[in-house]
């Protein structure tokens, strides 16, 4: 007569259990706070990304309209015609140079771009208040007078725009202009080298 085999227990025992929920905790433990600054630096990077295209928009714009282009940082939080330039502030915004001696006003001129991304990505941009191109696409010196944003703009070789965030990310980015207009992302914290050409 044959016996029948004893019933196969399923499942997990209470101490499997433990152990594994124990070691997935330890993996989130040590993952969790490495990818909190992957995402701020990821931040960091994207805000770092868009103000180095957006100055380089107000450049060829500038060579295609002919005409001096300026591009301003802003603490406005939605930037508009009539915003105010400001260093070290968050977003930004670009427009065309009203002609002096014209019917035109900066309302009828419009805005070339603006952005808010520096809010978005909650970073800080430390820098001068405004960059101007003239046609050339090459950095104009405009005294406060003589252009519509009213705030001066002083050529410099090279113009430093610092794209940092104070709480999480563990790199900062600059982007330089460049007197004869070249403009460029770069790693604040690499020496630019052979080995290091994102440096600055």
């Amino acid at each position: 007569m044959l016996r029948p085999l004893p019933p196969v227990a399923r499942g997990f025992s209470v101490i499997e259990l433990v152990v594994t929920v124990a070691l997935i905790a330890i993996l989130l433990a040590i993952s969790v706070p490495a990818y909190g600054t992957w995402t701020a630096d990821a931040h960091v990077r994207a805000a770092a990304e868009s103000l180095t295209n957006a100055i380089r928009l107000t450049q060829a714009t500038a060579v295609a309209k002919g005409r001096t282009s300026l591009f301003a940082l802003t603490a406005d939080a939605q930037p508009s015609v009539d915003s105010v330039p400001a260093g070290s502030a968050q977003n930004w915004f670009a427009a065309l140079n009203v002609l002096s001696g014209s019917d035109e006003t900066k309302a009828s001129q419009g805005l070339i771009l603006k952005s808010t991304e520096g809010t978005q990505h909650r970073v800080q941009i430390s820098g001068p208040a405004m960059v101007c191109f003239n046609a050339l696409g090459r950095q104009a010196s405009l005294a406060a007078t003589a252009n519509s944003l009213a705030t001066a703009c002083t050529a410099a070789d090279p113009v430093v725009f610092q794209v940092s965030r104070s709480t999480g990310a563990s790199r900062a980015f600059n982007v330089l202009v460049s007197a004869g207009g070249r403009v460029r992302m770069c790693d604040a914290a690499k020496t630019i080298s052979n080995a290091n050409p994102d440096g600055c």
